[in-house]
């Protein structure tokens, strides 16, 4: 009876108590290991989580074969054998489950193995030129180019790039042609980059910056797909303007993030300092944004933007080598991991009404941040084809 209530999960904790004790009367010390660890407090939560995989009949059918096979093997008084034929078909059936129990915990642990090999790029990204021309900045100890815009390109440490303008500079504005070079980070890599003006852009992994290549425009544009931090040089003579899927940000000196992922709902722009205004490249109202404030350009409402006060904190955490979630959906939690770590991902319709709020640091090895997302108790099942991760 007590084994029946506790294969669905009603036995009270003294129950749980005095079925422990029987079982421990055992002969056989393996048998008693293996229910002893089943029936233990810190394993119950994780054994029910998958318990709906012990099939209870086919557990009782490898009991009655497995008497089967012993029928006749032991000559015992009649008393004596009816208590160890009982001991023996209730230690059995949960060896049976037992076996499913680690056979599942098994190969989630070869799964985890498995995804503890992904691992982000680190320090890299292509810059591309004006003329065609690409390098691959993860291959190279040094970068020196003589640009003839009056501008020599350099880099300036392991994953930092500077257009610093020459001081003899000779030719007139109208001489220089403007030119555009394009910055790309691929997954799981950032980089820092000094424009020819002194602003400073940390730009994010799958991330793409196509800016201006001298100091002498009559504006400063810039182009972004992605995410990037800028710190905007302050000039009252030539707007700083940024443009990122559908809408234009317009600044003169100023700190702030722009997350613009291509597929994203929506593109997010958050205030640290100074001001902005932002505006729908295909016309309507601009907003100026204080700080401490977030825009939301929504890609789906027409390009409406909405305007919050928020931790600026949380927009830029990526800067600082964290991820930080706030009542965060599955599928959003995954697309942030999958830009760092560069993997590809599904995830079941089922967890996606979940929602997560917590932080890691970016260096973390995926499979304990995981872990940690489907040990809160939802019975998340953590699956990898060597190719995409899937949840479900």
């Amino acid at each position: 009876m007590l084994l029946g209530r506790f294969f669905v999960s009603k036995t009270s904790p003294h129950e749980r108590e005095q079925l422990k004790l029987r079982l421990r009367e055992l002969e056989k010390e393996d048998k008693i290991r293996i229910v002893g660890k089943i029936l233990n407090a810190e394993e119950l939560e994780r054994r029910r989580a998958i318990r709906a995989e012990c099939d209870v009949e086919r557990a009782w059918e490898q009991v009655r074969h497995r008497m089967e096979e012993r029928k006749g093997q032991r000559r015992l008084k009649r008393y004596s054998l009816m208590l160890q034929s009982a001991a023996s078909l209730a230690a059995a059936v949960l060896i049976a489950c037992g076996v499913i129990y680690y056979t599942h915990v098994g190969r989630q642990k070869r799964v985890m193995a498995q995804i503890a090999q992904i691992r982000p790029e680190g320090q890299h990204a292509v810059l591309y030129f004006a003329d065609g021309a690409s390098i691959d900045l993860g291959l190279r100890d040094s970068l020196a180019v003589r640009t003839e815009t009056g501008v020599d390109v350099e880099m300036t440490g392991e994953n930092s790039l500077a257009y610093k303008p020459r001081k003899t500079q000779t030719q007139k504005q109208e001489e220089v042609p403007e030119e555009y070079n394009t910055l790309v980070t691929p997954r799981g890599s950032e980089y820092s980059l000094t424009l020819a003006d002194g602003t400073q852009v940390w730009l994010n992994a799958a991330s793409r910056l196509r800016f201006f290549t001298s100091d002498r425009g009559r504006e400063r544009r810039v182009w972004l797909e992605g995410e990037a931090y800028f710190e905007v040089a302050h000039d009252a003579r030539r707007p700083f303007i940024v443009e990122s899927g559908g809408q234009s940000i317009r600044v003169l000196g100023t700190r702030f993030n722009i997350n613009s992922y291509e597929g994203d709902r929506a593109i997010y722009t958050t205030l640290v300092e100074g001001s902005v205004a932002i505006a729908p490249l295909a016309g309507g109202g601009e907003v100026t944004l204080e700080p401490g404030q977030q825009a939301e350009y929504s890609r789906r409402n027409g390009g409406a933007i909405a305007v919050k006060a928020v931790d600026t904190s949380l927009a830029t955490a990526w800067m600082s080598g964290t991820f930080i979630f706030e009542h965060a959906s599955v599928t959003e939690i995954m697309e942030n991991l999958s830009r760092w770590y560069s993997f590809e991902f599904e995830v079941s319709p089922l967890l996606d009404g979940l929602r997560f709020s917590g932080q890691f640091p970016r260096c973390e090895n995926l499979d304990r941040i995981l872990s940690i997302i489907a040990s809160t108790g939802t019975g998340m099942q953590i699956d990898y084809d060597g190719t995409k991760i899937t949840l479900r």
